[in-house]
């Protein structure tokens, strides 16, 4: 998993997820331990084994997803058509992205047996680890739960995962999935619908914005019957929850975590001024000067308020508090039975360690280096013994580096907004300051800063920058130091090319 540094494609998002999957979002907070591994899982058999997954749950969507007898012939070959693109789809995301590593995905495995031992109905069903960094989960429709591993990292403990995949679980168990589905393609060729699309066609003048606004109003339709199945995934997601051993008070803690879902790592301190530059390369003042604070005046913070709420009109899941009142009284009302504490099945500082590492590199696979350097720069003083954090500084310089080169920086850096956080705008207001010589400068100085042993990253990083400066005698050093130390790394194949 590491095309995003060795490419320069961005990794698009799949459509269908958005569609007709049922997601549940989350959101970072901080951990502090760590473990010995220091870089992202790598195996030179994880391409089999993400194949094999990839293959079995696109079988199993076709095997489940049937259209209902009462489709028409055409309605039916257009629920199969959709329905390949879903088998497609998830297929290709579990083969490229699949996480099967030796702490990450065993921990949910071990979680979802405990859960399934105490809802013996739910025995069919499985858990799947994918590096998308994005903090999120969701139910396939077949019974597959496909947890992100941005959730792992913003999630404080494995009782709130537990009821993460509770949650699911009902989602399954209410078939959400499969009855969505076959409810959009229905709508969509229903004849008053088609009826509605002619009569539009048929007008002189704006017949593109009335379309848009027919599909709008299904787009809301289909959103309003997704909050309530988040309703009722909430509800029986909490009857499936106290039957466990997990602490049942964290269901209605996990809500409140919901509220800083778009400000990871909230509580750091991101000094950029003391993580960028160098002696040889001093930071320049000017370089946040226009990162004073431009976008939050009084009339844009107005602005970010109306569109947080847009946002959750249409939002598949409301907002945190609104599920706090509706999970309430189930809390009141059931009173778990006594059972004994379940001991934790690893330390959880373990896991949200290892799958921040794992976030920021799904963040380079997509393409977003400067996601890569804002989380890797405060992660970096998380945990100041990883190596993986301030290699990969080095290498997400280069790549802004080699994209402002190329013409196309735009589409590995965004611009600051409204709808961001303000330190995260501050942070995108200073590398767009950068000229395409100074984004050189800073890799050089992050490459500086690096021990002199350094690991596959950091030879990665400092090989690119020699190639970079056309410098040959350092860059075939070092593409025999790491041929000579790593023969079986995740970079041979790019070395030995």
């Amino acid at each position: 998993m590491t095309a995003g540094i060795l490419q320069k494609t961005p990794c698009a998002a799949t459509f269908w997820r958005g569609a007709f999957y049922v997601i549940l979002f989350a959101f970072p907070c901080l951990a502090h331990s760590q473990t010995t591994r220091q870089n992202p899982y790598f195996s030179s058999e994880s391409t089999t084994q993400q194949g094999k997954l990839a293959e079995q749950t696109a079988t199993s969507v076709r095997n489940v997803f049937q259209p209902p007898s009462r489709f028409d012939k055409a309605t039916k070959e257009d629920y199969l058509k959709k329905r390949e693109i879903i088998a497609t789809d998830i297929a290709a995301e579990i083969k490229n992205y699949a996480i099967a590593d030796d702490v990450l995905w065993p921990f949910l495995q071990k979680i979802h047996a405990k859960i399934v031992a105490a809802n013996p109905s739910m025995k069919d069903t499985r858990v799947l680890l994918i590096a998308d960094p994005t903090p999120n989960a969701y139910c396939i429709g077949e019974g597959t739960f496909v947890v992100h591993v941005g959730l792992l990292a913003g999630l404080e403990n494995e009782d709130q995962v537990a009821f993460v995949l509770c949650h699911e679980m009902a989602h399954y168990a209410f078939q959400h999935a499969t009855k969505g589905l076959e409810t959009t393609v229905e709508q969509l060729n229903s004849k008053a619908f088609k009826a509605k699309i002619k009569e539009l066609e048929a007008k002189e003048f704006n017949r593109y914005e009335q379309m848009e606004a027919v599909l709008k109003n299904m787009l809301f339709n289909s959103r309003y019957h997704s909050r309530n199945h988040e309703r009722q995934s909430d509800s029986l997601a909490y009857h499936f929850f106290v039957r466990t051993q997990f602490n049942h008070t964290q269901a209605k803690r996990l809500m409140e975590v919901f509220e800083h879902i778009d400000e990871p790592l909230r509580d750091t301190v991101l000094d950029i001024k003391t993580n960028f530059g160098c002696t040889q390369h001093p930071f320049q003042e000017q370089w946040t000067t226009n990162a004073s604070g431009s976008v939050w005046d009084a009339a844009h913070e107005a602005q970010v308020q109306a569109n947080k709420a847009f946002r959750d009109s249409v939002s598949t899941h409301p907002d945190w508090k609104e599920r706090l009142i509706w999970l309430q009284p189930l809390v009141d009302k059931i009173t778990p039975t006594p059972q004994p504490a379940e001991q934790p099945t690893i330390d959880y500082a373990t896991i949200r360690y290892l799958a921040a590492i794992e976030s920021v590199e799904s963040w380079a696979n997509f393409g977003r280096f400067d996601k890569v350097l804002f989380l890797a720069t405060q992660y970096q003083r998380v945990y100041p013994k990883c190596l993986y954090f301030q290699e990969v500084k080095a290498l997400a310089l280069y790549q802004l580096y080699q994209h402002a080169k190329d013409h196309d920086l735009a589409t590995v850096l965004a611009q600051s907004s409204y709808s961001r956080p303000e330190k995260y705008n501050h942070f995108l207001d200073f590398l767009n300051n950068l000229r395409m010589k100074e984004l050189l400068a800073l890799a050089e100085c992050s490459l500086t800063q690096l021990p002199t042993d350094k690991g596959e990253y950091g030879l990665l990083a400092a090989y690119q920058l020699a190639k970079a400066k056309e410098d040959r005698a350092t860059a075939n050093t070092t593409k025999k130091e790491y041929l000579s130390r790593f023969k079986n790394g995740r970079f041979v194949d790019y070395f030995k090319e």
